[in-house]
Parts: C-alpha cells; structure tokens; sequence
C-alpha cells in the first residue's frame, strides 16, 4: 500500500477483550463556581495551580469490540490505516513530511477543504506520573508525562481565540512562523465551518501500545451541562478547556493495541458540532511491568470546510 493512504481498521494483531475495568482521574469543579486552573508554563510555581482531581473507577470498552465503528460525526472519534515511512526521531521530517501527510489524511477522512497542521507532541511514558497532566517540551523534543486526567482540549469559546492566535506569533514553540495571516484567521472564524482534529498515533515500529493507552468519551452519549471550564496557565496567554463530571450514561472507549500504521483522529472542537471529545491516558490493569514504555504522537489540525459541503466536520 503506497504511504499516506487510507483504509479501514477492522482490529489489531492483539487479543480484543470487550472492555477493561480503569481507574480514571476527573477534575472536580471549584466550590466557589471559579474555573480551576492548570499550571502550564513550566515553571514550578504550585501557587498557579488550583485543580482537585477525583479518581473514578470506569469500564472502558474496546472500541474494536463494538459492532459499529465508532466515526468522528457520531461519536468524535474514528480509527482508520495510515502508513508512512517518516523518521519520527528527526524533526525535520515529522514538520517537513508528516504534518503534510496529516494534512492530506484529514481532508480525506473528513470531507474538509484545507487542513492546517499547527502543533505537535511527542511522548515517551514509562508511567503514568500522577493526574496532573503537565508536560512542557522544547521544539523538537518529547516529554515522559501522559495527560492522565480527563479533558477536552477547547471549549466553545476557546476554538475560535485558538484559530485566532494561529495568526500571531507564540512564546510556547508551537510553531516558527504563524500559520495563518490576520485576515485568513478571521475568515476562517467569520464565514466558515471548522474544526480542530487531533491525530495520535503510535510511534514503535516494534510494539503495539501496551501502556497508557488513550480513552475517549463517547460524544453521543454527552450533553453541553456535562462540561465545565478549565484555565491553562501559560507564560504569554491564559487557554481554556473542558472538564467534565463523571456519569453512569457516559460510554468510554479506547483501541487495543494500537500499532504503528494505525491512526486515531478525534474532533476537540466543532463550529458547528457538538463533538468536544473528552480524552485522557489511563493506567490500562492488563499492563505488565516488562511492557515497553509508550511512542506516541499527537498532532493538532485545524480543518476547514468548504464554504458550501457536506463534510464530515
């Protein structure tokens, strides 16, 4: 199969099971109706941060179980084969060759116009290190830390300041040069249907993910009272995003051993979508302690719609 093509995932080369029993951490909501807030600049000032985690005992199903795949409209999330032959180790090609194959994988996938690569990380996990979520890396660099801790990386308000602050420069290594001008940012904003799409992957050519794997809430069985705002504190701005409070009718679900050429795409922000999916890292019990630690890169992509489609956005 030539690289940057795509085609359904029907499982992987592990064992399914129907779902795992995981203990997962969610952000309590501030007592005084203040937004809790996240300490983001990487400098050790616990003055910053005031969030409380609970950790909630959670069934996760394995997604590849489920008689319907899950897709990125109904649910936020879809699976789908993607190969490529970048060395993930050498920035230049994951900035070079692979945001252009992101690119290209988004448009087909999702029925959008242009895709817009602007951030990328990668980590390398050994252990979960607790529920705060930080993880601050230099450009061209990984961090050990997953974000163990339930969230959603935009809120309503927050997709849009995103697309905008694409067209200014940034303290936080996001990117060199802005990747939007002044006036693409606000018609964008203004005029168009857009999203924001992470695509996380594994980056091990020799082991499936058997540590920390990704979970997601299901997106059909949410509704817009089950979120709440929280602040992240960086050094040149104050983002936003979603925490939400633990439910019995909400349905959890990851993929199993994920490999190498396989490629989760997840909606974090809609215009004209109700698919923020609330995510998290979590301590999979089947993990063994001579499991290899977690490869992984999660690349964040702006879609845009046509100004007249039918996309899957």
């Amino acid at each position: 199969r030539p690289q940057g093509t795509v085609s359904t995932v029907s499982g992987s080369s592990c064992q399914v099971m129907s779902s795992v029993s995981a203990r997962l951490n969610f952000v309590r909501r501030g007592v005084d109706g203040a937004p809790p807030r996240i300490n983001k600049t990487g400098r050790d000032d616990p003055t910053i941060e005031t969030l409380t985690v609970d950790t909630v005992p959670t069934t996760v199903e394995d997604c590849r179980s489920w008689p319907s795949a899950p897709t990125v409209e109904v649910n936020g999330f879809t699976l789908t084969h993607h190969d490529t032959g970048v060395d993930f180790e050498d920035l230049s090609q994951v900035e070079g060759t692979y945001y252009g194959e992101v690119e290209a994988l988004c448009c087909q996938v999702l029925g959008c116009e242009r895709a817009i690569v602007f951030d990328h990380t990668i980590r390398k996990v050994a252990a979960s290190q607790g529920p705060s979520g930080v993880g601050v890396a230099a450009r061209g660099s990984s961090v050990t830390a997953p974000v163990n801790r339930v969230h959603g990386d935009y809120t309503a308000e927050g997709g849009p300041k995103r697309v905008r602050a694409m067209s200014q420069p940034t303290a936080s290594g996001s990117w060199v040069e802005p990747p939007l001008t002044e006036a693409e940012a606000e018609e964008i904003v203004g005029g168009r249907r857009f999203a924001i799409v992470n695509v996380w992957r594994s980056i091990s050519r020799t082991a499936p993910v058997a540590r920390m794997p990704l979970a997601m809430l299901d997106c059909s069985t949410t509704c817009p009272e089950d979120f709440f705002k929280v602040e992240l504190i960086f050094e040149d701005r104050v983002g936003e995003n979603y925490a939400v409070e633990p439910k019995s009718s909400h349905r959890w679900g990851f993929f199993s051993g994920m490999e190498f050429n396989e490629a989760l795409l997840f909606q974090t922000f809609g215009s004209d979508s109700p698919n923020f999916t609330m995510h998290t890292a979590f301590d999979d019990p089947r993990t063994r302690p001579e499991d290899p630690r977690r490869e992984s890169i999660e690349v964040r992509v702006l879609c845009i719609s046509p100004a007249e489609s039918t996309s899957r956005l």
